[in-house]
């Protein structure tokens, strides 16, 4: 009996210390969430100059014993060590436009929590979605962009955890930006959220829009359509520049966010259409002097591309392209687009997959796309005696790397690898290396840009000198240019350019001018 009462005793001991040890780790939390985050936004700026507070926390979610916390006490403690974990996975890799600049964030990263080693992911769902069903948390739990249910400025208390919750879902679903009702159009826009978890959704209401009306005092109409508006994945933090009167979760341009080198995150979609005209009136021998031809010779190719995100962490992207060129000699250097000329062709040129990744966790602003083309039409470099593009099976691989100056300022730089198969007696294999180099300004609206670029494309194939075949240079171009990209509305970006091929050997002395749209969803 004495055992007992001992062991009782003991029991009950353990309990108040781990109770107090608990809240104590809630009010250190609550002071640092009322601290750095203010109407949804959270302080990086201050946290990365100051972090004591953020370290603090950081240690004790870590080594956080959770064995003798009660259901509800360990479901308020994993909700706070995730939000406490995405900050600080922030603040680990910035300065940072998205999190998903930062490579494998959710799904690769690894977080200690509670004594072990897990991924943002792990930590949501392993110990949050699955043990507890609620589905709620999805309101709760923050990513860190502005699209994500804005965070909590308060520590998640186990003595009032569900009445928190459900005023935090509350506010999210009432949330004109995250619930986008058009009454006009008779439509609601709702959070790609519900696309991503459809599960946890299942069987809680008869469809979206009758789980939404559950907790908003506002009904949305049964008849209104429902849309899924893409997400923002800008960072939710604070701008202390005098500009940043904006409301919170007001979005920003996907010119900044979505940059060459950063990929799309699951289910995302991107359609890009890109228009090309190169004319010349010239071209350069081997010793790079001009040689005019007989007249104008305009090249005009439509790419059109399309990309999925594949991952949730952004780092598997696929894709297909499809090409169509044309070729005129007419006055005009937009006649193969009118097919104004003497002489006019227009063919599929080529078709083919693509898979864009990125290879490197600590390079997240380092991606490669590899695409391999398959001709979508015969006799492409002699279509009734005009070239029109490559007859030959294509392999297509692109390197893109991105680096921020400041704020206003940012460097692009691109390699690429592109092989052309022979498929004919009369064909050789030759390939290029072109690099690219792009010097980009944004606008303070965030929603234009000006860039200027230069490019070296080299040419390498097995020639005859008259007396035997050698491999290596056989011709070059140099092209400089201007561009200028404006996002139309949160969907869809615009992009116009000129280069001009300022130098060469034995190749083109001509120009290019460049149209193309981007649709992100």
């Amino acid at each position: 009996m004495k055992k007992l009462i001992l062991s009782a005793f003991g029991l009950l001991i353990g309990m108040v210390a781990s109770a107090q040890t608990l809240n104590s780790f809630l009010d250190e939390a609550d002071a640092f969430f009322q601290k750095r985050v203010s109407q949804g936004q959270v302080d990086y700026q201050g946290i990365v100059k100051d972090g004591q507070d953020l370290k603090s926390l950081v240690n004790q979610v870590g080594s956080f014993n959770t064995n003798s916390l009660s259901d509800i006490e360990r479901k308020a403690f994993f909700i706070n060590a995730y939000n406490i974990s995405v900050i600080n996975g922030i603040i680990k890799g910035y300065p940072t436009k998205s999190p998903l600049e930062i490579g494998g964030f959710f799904d690769s990263k690894k977080h200690q929590v509670a004594g072990q080693q897990m991924t943002l992911n792990e930590l949501e769902k392993d110990n949050l979605l699955k043990v507890t069903g609620d589905e709620k948390l999805h309101f709760v739990l923050v990513c860190a962009a502005v699209s994500c249910p804005p965070i909590a400025s308060f520590a998640y208390r186990p003595e009032k955890l569900e009445a928190q919750i459900l005023e935090r879902t509350k506010m999210a679903l009432s949330n004109d930006e995250f619930i986008q009702v058009d009454n006009s159009k008779k439509t609601v826009g709702i959070s790609e959220i519900f696309k991503w978890y459809p599960g946890d959704f299942k069987d809680k209401a008869a469809n979206i829009v009758a789980y939404i009306n559950k907790y908003r005092d506002n009904k949305i109409p049964t008849n209104y359509k429902t849309t899924y508006y893409t997400y923002n994945w800008t960072l939710n933090g604070q701008n202390k520049s005098a500009a940043a009167s904006k409301k919170a979760n007001e979005p920003t341009s996907n010119l900044q966010v979505f940059t060459p080198s950063v990929l799309l995150a699951k289910g995302q979609v991107e359609l890009r259409s890109f228009y090309n005209i190169y004319t010349q009136r010239n071209i350069r021998n081997r010793e790079g002097n001009r040689v005019s031809i007989d007249g104008r010779q305009s090249f005009f190719n439509a790419q059109y591309t399309l990309n999925y995100g594949a991952s949730k962490s952004a780092r598997i992207n696929v894709g297909f392209d499809v090409i169509v060129s044309s070729f005129s000699d007419g006055n005009s250097p937009f006649s193969p687009v009118f097919q104004s000329g003497n002489v006019n062709e227009v063919a599929l040129a080529a078709f083919g997959p693509a898979v864009r990744f990125t290879p490197f966790n600590k390079l997240p602003n380092l991606s490669v796309r590899t695409a391999f083309w398959f001709p979508g039409a015969s006799n492409l470099e002699d279509r009734n005696g005009t070239f029109v593009n490559h007859d030959r099976y294509t392999s297509f691989t692109q390197v893109f790397y991105d680096m921020e100056i400041n704020t206003r300022w940012r460097l692009f730089a691109e390699a690429d690898l592109i092989y052309r198969f022979s498929r004919r007696d009369d064909q050789v294999d030759f390939f290029r290396t072109p690099v690219t180099g792009i010097v980009s300004y944004f606008l303070p609206s965030g929603k234009a840009s000006l860039f200027a670029l230069y490019q070296y494309s080299p040419r390498f194939e097995r020639v005859s000198n008259g007396f035997d075949d050698q491999f290596g240079l056989s011709q070059w171009f140099q092209q400089a240019g201007l561009g200028f990209k404006y996002q139309l509305n949160s969907k869809l970006e615009m992009e116009l350019s000129y280069s001009n091929f300022f130098a060469s050997r034995n190749d083109g002395g001509g120009q290019t001018f460049n149209l193309g749209f981007r649709w992100l969803k």
